[in-house]
């Protein structure tokens, strides 16, 4: 242990939380207003006013806060881990710190804080029908309970799904928000942004449309791909639409977006020349990998003057787009520059 302190100051930078629910019920028994017996009941937002008291646009620290020990340790790689946690739970504090630090993760993990706390604690906390829940505010923090759930659901579980959230949270994935979304490539292969046009998919729907929510399916595909990867059983997969449920790809470009986080557009060069005979426009097909937007501008030789006829395109499931260039005045040579997602 490196240190230890006393108090904990959150404050949350909008009012965003994810609940780890189970929301099960068997077709035949959708029509229901309840869920079966034992299983834990549907996720909904009611217990949003749990978690901070807002004033003025700013959080204060709850005056009702649990009784809990504060650490900051070092992972393996050498990231701090703040863990708050209860003192009924305070002799697994190690293995806590273990598991944590073998998730999939980057720098990112020193940036949040963990509560580790009593199932009852973590209602008062998240609401009374979520078993964790995460904050993208500052610090970024993740309560979530010490004790497996039921349903068979195990608390390393729960934790996982809550940091896949902050691990989407931490990522870019412009225009959209991976918190949102899911991150850039993974999102392009589940191909997110077209289901969204289609009113497939629901960006931050945290009650109806729960299991269609790519920032839930994201966090429940990073759960199953560090289960796979730690060689412990995984939890079964019924939170969200199968349509997340990762294969050996998903997998793949989750770890990818981990390690090796998408930054920037890379540009493309495409050059041609307008002649006297020729035709006045040229049109480039310009490949694309990842959803999102590119954007294009072109220069000219001297005594020439060309446009390009739309300066940006949406890249939205089709791995290809579109760039014409025309002629304004003139005849030479141009350049046309893509940044591509």
């Amino acid at each position: 242990m490196r240190q230890e302190v006393t108090a904990v100051a959150s404050r949350v930078a909008r009012a965003l939380f994810v609940m780890m629910l189970i929301a099960v019920v068997a077709m035949s028994t959708r029509a229901s207003t309840m869920p079966p017996k034992g299983e834990p009941e549907s996720p909904d937002r009611s217990g949003l006013r749990y978690a901070v008291r807002v004033v003025d646009g700013s959080a204060q620290e709850r005056p009702d806060a649990p009784n809990v020990t504060t650490h900051v340790l070092s992972a393996a790689g050498g990231e701090d881990i703040h863990i708050s946690i209860s003192p009924y739970y305070e002799g697994e504090l190690g293995a806590w710190t273990d598991y944590i630090g073998s998730l999939l993760h980057g720098s990112e993990l020193s940036s949040v804080w963990f509560f580790i706390l009593r199932p009852s604690e973590v209602a008062e906390w998240c609401g009374p029908r979520a078993f964790a829940c995460y904050w993208p505010g500052i610090p970024p923090t993740i309560v979530t309970r010490g004790e497996d759930g039921s349903g068979g659901l195990t608390a390393e579980a729960l934790l996982a799904h809550e940091y896949g959230h902050h691990l989407a949270y931490s990522r870019l994935n412009p225009p959209w928000g991976a918190l949102d979304y899911g991150t850039k490539r993974w999102a392009t292969y589940v191909d997110v942004c077209a289901a969204v046009l289609a009113s497939e998919f629901f960006p931050g729907d945290e009650s109806e449309n729960y299991a269609l929510n790519p920032a839930e399916g994201f966090a429940e595909a990073y759960r199953v791909t560090n289960q796979r990867r730690l060689g412990v059983d995984e939890t079964l997969w019924r939170l969200v639409d199968e349509r997340f449920y990762p294969d050996s790809t998903a997998m793949r470009l989750i770890e990818q977006d981990v390690v090796d986080p998408w930054t920037a557009h890379n540009t493309v060069t495409y050059r041609g020349r307008f002649t006297r005979m020729g035709p006045s426009q040229h049109t480039f097909e310009v490949a694309t990998e990842l959803d999102g937007i590119a954007t294009a501008s072109v220069r000219a030789s001297e005594g020439t003057k060309v446009r390009v006829m739309k300066s940006w395109a949406r890249v939205c499931g089709r791995r290809t787009t579109y760039f014409t260039v025309r002629r304004v005045k003139g005849f030479g040579r141009f350049e046309l520059s893509v940044a591509r997602p």
